[in-house]
């Protein structure tokens, strides 16, 4: 608690008046993280329906790796062991990526956008677990095959019935 009341630029004593041990400072921090996710899935599905599979998977991958890039500490926390409220988390995430294959094909059933939606996120997270771990030079190579991946998957998913 002493590293991160420093990293903060915070006492001790103001830490522990929020926070009373490091899994709640952990939880705060995964509940604010969920919140900015959420909110990136929310916009990619305001104009999913206009996208073709490429560029709505571009425009998918291309915004966690900006989130990953924006909060580093995200993927160590989003691996950190879980709490109670991690399958509550799990659950809003994937709902709002299945909104975004609602909004590109509105045909599938929400069950059947649930379980493409949970495919779409372990992906996602391999991606990030990838990409934080190569070095610059292959960064980008890492996000053409998982564009791949993921065009090749979703292609087949959202344009059958």
């Amino acid at each position: 608690m002493c590293a991160i009341a420093q990293r903060a630029g915070s006492s001790i004593g103001s830490l522990y008046q929020f926070f009373p041990n490091k899994e709640s400072v952990v939880d705060a921090l995964r509940a604010q993280y969920v919140k900015e996710v959420e909110r990136l899935w929310a916009a990619l599905a305001a104009e999913a329906h206009n996208l073709t599979v490429e560029e709505l998977v571009s425009r998918l991958v291309r915004s966690q790796v900006e989130f990953a890039e924006r909060h580093p500490a995200s993927l160590a926390l989003f691996e950190a062991p879980p709490t109670a409220n991690t399958p509550r988390r799990r659950e809003i995430i994937r709902a709002r990526i299945a909104r975004v294959l609602l909004a590109r094909k509105p045909r599938i059933s929400r069950a059947r956008a649930l379980r493409l939606a949970a495919v779409v996120h372990e992906i996602v997270k391999g991606l990030l677990t990838l990409y934080a771990r190569a070095g610059s030079g292959e960064r980008a190579l890492i996000l053409g095959e998982f564009e791949t991946v993921l065009i090749a998957y979703l292609g087949t998913k959202l344009h059958s019935s």
